[in-house]
């Protein structure tokens, strides 16, 4: 489980953040608690599959439900604890300042520092020893500080709970330099174990560093020898000469020889500084929720004054901006603006943390597009890719010719130039064509010439890319782009890259020469036909088997014949409908591509030739049918008529997006069409031979005989008529 931690995972009531520690068997993770809204610590221990290590771990749980009750100033609070796949989980509240050994580590401690910190630290131990608990791994990388520079005795992954029943069980090594030579050896623990220790801690504290600078482990020297600590006043001549008397009887070979408790050391330690005891500062803050507040505001204040001088400077982790995040989230401040929400903007992204809530809190979209402008010329493509799809699904931002909008047009055509990732240079590209205003005349005006150079030169790939920054340069109407290309691209890639160009604006600039404007418009026909074929076969498919069935239908039922379910009649019927179906239904599919794949042309255009050639198509289908079937040549106009509206239809419910109004609209026409035409043939001629119709009735018919015919033909070829969508699915990349 533990090698399975990643930030955002979700772990009971915490979100993690970050790994803020690891060693041994263990890792420590930040993470913010959901309940209690507060961030807090949790160490990750894996469970060895030992025996002993199974006997250990079960009392470990069984002893913490005592470490839950512990209440001390010094002492850090355990919230929770538990197993969970093989790995045992502690939860404490996260302290921010540090532990004592990093702030040792950064020099001398003055005095009053050393001995206030001895002083929290021996209440602690007899608190805990008190309560019968020996904690076994004292030292100061387990000494945490807050901001105030309060102690909190941590991380009790080896402590354990006095009782006669499991004394035996109270072995384990510790860390090696504060270890008592009892504890090398797996002998007995007791509470003067942990006095030994407190011993070295204090060394460490009044020293500056270990005894002999931590590479001499005096627990170990002492099985084998008298040897005893050295003297801490080699290392800081200001201590008492005393001193080296009391921190050799505090860390004796004999437990015996040790003092009883912490606090008998600091009165020793108090009589050799000559002060009769050591008040802790009134300042201390023992409410939790409020010291949060305080490490939250210090934090807040070092990190905006740093960042307002470098933004660069001003990494200090999610954890802590977490820390900060939850103290403004519970002042309840809705709306900020300015530098305060810069900051807490900018870090929010860069994170990966209650971005969505910071971008909205942050009011002002001028203070949204400085801090996106500043993350994303950092040029990292995560993080890159973080700030532009807010910026996209921000509804109030549009780049405009000012700095701070040019500088995030320049680092996302760049990093989209640069990089390797196809996927990625695509969704920087088509983000870009969000954020920018759109153009309707051809002009410079938008980008810069270097900018409308590199975008041309993207252009000319013959990629997925170069047909998204083709795309944008239609979008952009940028005429310098458009001269690059025609200039620099390949012979085989300037027709396809300015049909991209076209597509997106509409229109080609007029400098273009008349030649390759040509090549461009004929490419985009035979392109817009070509595509998905498929798609258009499935489509013909089911025109045909609209058609076979309504003009079928119509045979069927006009059939002079006595018996309605004769094979002969059946059978004619299909044959009479597949043949002329064949070529009606190309009529259907002619009427609607026009329309429907070539939506770069106007409406009135596309329906115009979507008639015209779809009813050609139909004249011929219903020509073939009175020629072959009906034995009569066609003469007159009703049937060019008749084409021309069930054309029409057809081209029309095209340019309608819902498939059910053109299904409609077909399905009119035809109808129209077909009693149209018999109404027009009957009342204008007597002549059976003349103005002939779509399709003809027996004389003896009654006009509901008629109609009803003429509807189920109509719906037949309506409906699978319309039943595939012809308009091409443009397939790019985007954000």
């Amino acid at each position: 489980m533990i090698n399975d931690l990643r930030p955002s995972l979700e772990f009971h009531q915490y979100q993690l953040l970050e790994q803020i520690g690891v060693g041994g068997q263990g890792v420590v993770w930040s993470a913010e608690d959901r309940k209690r809204n507060e961030i807090v610590a949790i160490k990750f221990n894996e469970i060895l599959d030992l025996e002993q290590q199974h006997i250990d771990d079960q009392m470990f749980e069984r002893q913490l439900g005592k470490m839950l009750s512990l209440q001390h100033a010094n002492i850090l609070p355990v919230y929770d604890y538990g197993l969970k796949d093989q790995v045992r989980y502690m939860v404490s509240p996260y302290i921010s300042g540090g532990s004592l050994f990093e702030k040792i580590r950064k020099g001398a401690l003055p005095l009053e520092d050393a001995l206030r910190f001895s002083t929290e630290i021996a209440s602690a131990i007899d608190y805990l020893h008190g309560q019968g608990i020996i904690h076994r791994d004292l030292k100061s990388a387990n000494i945490l500080l807050n901001l105030r520079n309060h102690s909190y005795l941590a991380d009790f992954g080896l402590a354990r709970t006095i009782s006669d029943s499991t004394r035996a069980m109270h072995t384990g090594r510790g860390t090696p330099p504060y270890a008592p030579p009892e504890q090398h050896k797996k002998l007995e623990i007791t509470s003067k174990s942990d006095i030994y220790s407190f011993g070295i801690l204090l060394f460490e504290i009044f020293a500056g560093q270990l005894p002999w600078g931590g590479e001499t482990v005096l627990g170990i020297q002492q099985l084998y020898s008298n040897r005893e600590i050295q003297d801490p006043c080699e290392l800081n001549n200001t201590l008492p000469p005393l001193m080296k008397d009391v921190l050799r009887r505090v860390t004796s070979a004999d437990p015996a020889r040790r003092p009883s408790s912490a606090a008998e050391v600091m009165k020793m330690i108090y009589y050799i500084f000559d002060m009769s005891d050591f008040p802790l500062s009134d300042e201390f803050i023992n409410d939790q929720a409020a010291a949060r507040a305080y490490d939250a505001k210090v934090l807040f204040n070092q990190n905006l004054a740093r960042w307002a001088t470098d933004d660069s400077k001003s990494e200090f982790g999610p954890t802590k901006f977490a820390l900060i995040h939850l103290d403004h989230k519970m002042r309840g401040e809705n709306k900020i603006q300015g530098g305060v929400g810069q900051f807490m903007l900018f870090h929010s992204l860069m994170y990966d943390y209650q971005d969505e809530y910071w971008w909205s809190v942050v009011a002002n979209s001028r203070d949204r597009l400085s801090v996106s402008s500043k993350l994303i010329a950092s040029q990292n493509e995560v993080l890159t890719l973080r700030v532009l799809n807010h910026l996209v699904k921000d509804q109030n931002i549009q780049l405009t010719p000012d700095d701070q909008s040019v500088k995030i047009v320049v680092s996302l055509l760049e990093m989209a130039a640069r990089s390797t990732n196809p996927r990625l240079s695509g969704k920087l590209l088509s983000g870009l064509q969000v954020l920018i205003p759109s153009k309707s005349t051809w002009d410079d005006s938008t980008l810069s010439p270097e900018l409308n150079k590199l975008l041309g030169e993207l252009a000319i790939e013959d990629s997925v890319v170069g047909d998204q920054a083709a795309r944008l340069v239609g979008y952009l109407h940028s005429t310098s782009a458009v001269n690059f290309i025609l200039n620099k691209a390949e012979k085989d890639r300037l027709i396809p890259v300015l049909l991209e160009i076209q597509q997106s604006a509409g229109y080609l600039p007029s400098f273009l020469p008349p030649s390759i404007r040509l090549r461009v418009t004929l490419e985009w026909i035979i392109q817009r036909l070509t595509i998905q074929p498929a798609r258009l076969f499935a489509a013909y498919l089911l025109a045909l088997l609209g058609a076979t069935l309504g003009i079928g239908t119509q045979v069927y039922l006009t059939y002079r014949l006595p018996e309605f379910m004769d094979a002969i009649r059946i059978s004619s019927s299909l044959e009479q409908g597949l043949i002329t179906g064949a070529v009606f239904s190309l009529g259907i599919i002619l009427a609607r591509v026009s329309v429907e794949r070539f939506s770069g042309a106007s409406a009135f255009l596309r329906v115009l030739v979507g008639t015209v050639t779809g009813s050609i198509g139909m004249n011929i289908a219903l020509f073939i049918f009175h020629i072959l079937f009906i034995n009569t040549p066609p003469s007159g106009v009703l049937i060019t008529l008749g084409c021309i509206l069930i054309a029409f239809g057809y081209a029309l419910g095209g340019l309608i997006r819902f498939r059910l109004a053109g299904m409609i609209l077909s399905i009119g026409a035809v109808f129209l069409a077909i009693t149209g035409t018999w109404w027009m043939h009957d009342v204008m001629t007597s002549d059976i031979t003349k103005m002939t119709p779509l399709f003809r009735y027996d004389s003896s018919w009654s006009l509901a005989q008629i109609l009803f015919t003429s509807m189920i033909v109509a719906l037949w070829m309506g409906i699978f008529g319309n039943l595939i969508q012809l308009s091409p699915k443009e397939t790019q990349l985007t954000t």
